[in-house]
């Protein structure tokens, strides 16, 4: 019987997948085209034909380490921003990007991201603008409303936004790297005596 020809969105994600694992070990400069392509099954040609080139790969990359997981959506963030529960909020949040991002194998999308940031930051400059106003803007906005309903000071809230999730980064990084592996419940420990300091730093005396 004759083979099952893939469809062009099934070959991206087949080609997106060795990508990941291939990256993971080497990172993107010690990557080739020829390499993914071998990899995947596929040619040179298909791949720069689906991708537009090696740019064009990482970029869809990085859309597809968060497009499947959208923080505006996560159900738990939803329900403590509408109970008003600040703690809660901040703790979903980083919840959130545990599940996500601290993946206990070997393709570890914290480990393609740190790669991504030191080999090419142009394109994750243009991804991090895209992640600010989607995953970032959920906490901006609940901090705002706080600020609104007279609960919170006056603050910058991007600041406060990308400074909780840069420190929550920054901990799994540490964890991974140097115990392999992250413990959920040291991990939340110890990000909730940084959201409390947070939050009682912004509150309205």
């Amino acid at each position: 019987m004759a083979k099952k020809r893939l469809s062009s969105e099934k070959r991206k994600e087949l080609i997106l997948a060795k990508v990941k694992e291939l990256c993971t070990k080497k990172g993107f400069a010690g990557t080739t085209l020829d390499e993914i392509a071998r990899s995947a099954g596929v040619s040179r040609a298909l791949v720069i034909q689906l991708f537009g080139n090696k740019e064009g790969l990482y970029k869809e990359l990085l859309d597809d380490i968060f497009k499947s997981h959208p923080m505006e959506k996560d159900p738990d963030i939803m329900y403590y921003a509408k109970q008003d529960n600040d703690l809660g909020v901040f703790l979903a949040f980083a919840e959130h990007i545990y599940k996500n991002m601290a993946v206990e194998n070997s393709v570890s999308p914290l480990r393609l991201l740190l790669f991504i940031m030191l080999e090419k930051p142009d394109i994750y400059r243009e991804h991090f603008q895209n992640r600010r106003l989607k995953g970032l803007k959920v906490l901006e906005e609940y901090i705002l409303k706080g600020i609104t309903q007279g609960r919170f000071q006056k603050v910058d809230v991007g600041h406060i936004s990308i400074c909780f999730s840069s420190m929550i980064i920054y901990i799994l990084l540490e964890k991974i790297t140097l115990q392999g592996r992250v413990n959920k419940e040291e991990f939340l420990n110890i990000i909730k005596t940084m959201a409390l300091s947070i939050l009682n730093g912004i509150k309205r005396r």
